[in-house]
């Protein structure tokens, strides 16, 4: 009987999944624990709170466990190094995996072959075919995350200040995201754009932008299909363009149906030979299948 744990670490939010014999016997939830947003004393609080919110017992009582979270591999050594130190202690045989965060997303739709599509704070691709696989994208908001729900939030405001310069209305676009941010002018929405830019808080006025009727959010929904399609265009160059493999969209912006139908859309005509979806597990299954793979002794992803 395998008890393991699973620990997926989101941009806004953190989930663990403790299972015994394939079979979920207990849940928590926290704020993100990602030390990309919050940093390293921030998401070692929040783990810590996190793991003491599951009946895990005194003692190394796990047979493995597997975190996921953004920028744990070619990120920061420092966040990996977190996880690996918090979760050591709990599990007897040693077996830990941490992995980055799209990497739980195959595993969760209950697949070793295809695309996973992360679309959520940030954005992240992930391809596995047999003995290789490969990652594109997920450079954080400064560099990257494109057709992420902060990179939405920031078009959107790119776009608005675009009409302030040639002194056009700011329509209803802009109506709708100053009433949210509770900001009176596009000047004051700027500023407080730059004062806080923490992913997070932006990411959250992403439902704003996608629920508009404006032209401008139109435009920026159709690239953000564009941008996502070229990620996993990057991931499977690196593995040789084989042909025909499943993609799967997962994060927090698959919860939006305008979203998903036209970036689904897009990668369905842009890749007929592949089967396009939405992940309906949440991505801890994904972390809770690793672990389960991680004690009978068999690795997966392949080496990334």
């Amino acid at each position: 009987m395998a008890r393991v744990l699973g620990v997926d670490i989101g941009g806004t939010g953190s989930r663990a999944r403790l299972s015994v014999d394939g079979r979920t016997v207990a849940e928590a939830t926290a704020s993100s624990a990602n030390p990309a947003t919050v940093g390293l004393r921030e998401a070692e609080r929040v783990l810590d709170e996190l793991l003491r919110a599951l009946p895990l017992g005194e003692g190394a009582a796990l047979d493995a466990a597997c975190a996921g979270a953004a920028g744990v591999v070619g990120g920061s050594p420092e966040a990996a190094r977190l996880f690996a130190e918090r979760l050591a202690p709990l599990v007897g045989s040693g077996r830990v995996a941490v992995v980055p965060d799209v990497v739980l997303v195959l595993p969760a739709a209950g697949l070793e072959r295809g695309v996973a599509l992360i679309c959520g704070t940030g954005s992240a691709a992930f391809a596995c075919d047999g003995a290789v696989s490969a990652r594109a994208g997920g450079w954080g908001y400064l560099l990257g995350d494109e057709a992420s729900g902060y990179w939405l939030v920031r078009q959107a405001l790119r776009s608005l200040l675009g009409r302030a310069d040639r002194a056009q209305p700011l329509g209803p676009l802009g109506a709708a995201l100053l009433e949210a941010a509770g900001a009176t002018t596009v000047v004051g929405l700027r500023h407080e754009f730059y004062q806080d830019p923490w992913p997070g808080r932006w990411a959250a006025l992403a439902p704003v932008v996608l629920s508009s009727e404006d032209p401008a959010a139109g435009a920026i929904l159709e690239e953000a299909a564009r941008s996502l399609d070229e990620l996993v265009g990057a991931a499977l160059e690196r593995l040789g363009h084989p042909a025909g493999l499943p993609v799967v969209l997962a994060g927090g912006l698959t919860s939006d149906a305008r979203f998903c139908d036209v970036v689904t859309g897009h990668l369905r005509r842009s890749r007929p030979a592949s089967a396009v979806s939405v992940l309906r597990e949440p991505p801890v299954a994904g972390a809770v299948r690793l672990a389960e793979r991680a004690a009978e002794g068999r690795d997966w992803p392949p080496a990334l």
